[in-house]
């Protein structure tokens, strides 16, 4: 299932190590340089990739914003089982009709061989 639009932050080297699997799922992708007001505004939905359940203060008080906005979040731990990670996304995509995604990971996560899994499976 492919959503309407994703966006990525540009000065994130895991933004750029998602970004073409991240074109593949999404009708138009954004990379935003800076954070607009209206940035939270634009999104419906917010996806987190992470390493044992592992967050960053600043992904927390994202999600946070989306918690308290009761918007869906979603979580995949690359450490986790590869197809039953992307099972999940898939239904949680196709249950909450996602169509405007923020996408999220720390910095480490690029030095993981399991985030390559993820989005080349």
């Amino acid at each position: 299932m492919k959503v309407a639009t994703i966006y990525l932050l540009a000065a994130n080297q895991f933004s750029s190590a998602i970004q073409n699997w991240a074109t593949s799922k999404a009708q138009e992708l954004i990379v935003a340089q800076e954070k607009p007001a209206d940035f939270f505004e634009a999104t419906d939905s917010l996806l987190i990739f992470n390493q044992n359940q592992e967050l960053s203060a600043e992904i927390l008080e994202v999600k946070a914003l989306f918690d308290k906005q009761q918007k869906p979040v979603h979580k995949i731990d690359i450490n986790g089982t590869l197809r039953v990670g992307i099972t999940n996304f898939e239904l949680w995509l196709e249950t909450n009709k996602v169509k405007s995604l923020l996408i999220l990971g720390s910095e480490e996560l690029t030095s993981n061989p399991n985030l390559e899994r993820y989005i080349t499976a």
